[in-house]
């Protein structure tokens, strides 16, 4: 740097940024590594990695919001089988009938023709 042009050495350093630049050859547009990372790791991995509280212990943590007369019904088919260990197991196994339902016999929801899709609901034991 000299008194007479305080910008020489900017200059020199753009100038010498420019070439290396220009010399450079593109880059190979490869995948990075982590650009599919989470597909690599389970939910419940993410999840616990978040402090997220969506699994306890094997379970995924599930709210649904079913009518009151479900929760009667339910609770007789506990009652019935007397091998069930719990309520909560009774329900896992209701959901599973109904992904089996869906996947393997092919059954689907019917919807209400209106404004909003309401699921109709099918008719309970009467």
């Amino acid at each position: 740097m000299s008194f007479d042009n305080p910008f020489d050495d900017l200059e020199r350093a753009e100038e010498a940024a420019r070439t290396e630049k220009q010399t450079r050859r593109p880059s190979s547009k490869k995948k990075s590594q982590f650009d599919e990372a989470l597909a690599q790791v389970t939910s419940r991995d993410v999840a616990r990695a978040a402090n997220k509280k969506t699994f306890q212990g094997k379970y995924w943590l599930r709210t649904l919001r079913l009518p009151p007369e479900y929760q009667e019904l339910t609770r007789a088919i506990f009652q019935e089988e007397v091998r069930a260990k719990s309520l909560a197991e009774i329900e896992r196994w209701i959901y599973t009938m109904g992904l089996l339902a869906y996947f393997q016999e092919g059954k689907r929801p019917s919807y209400n023709e209106s404004i909003s899709r309401d699921i109709e609901l099918p008719p309970i034991l009467d």
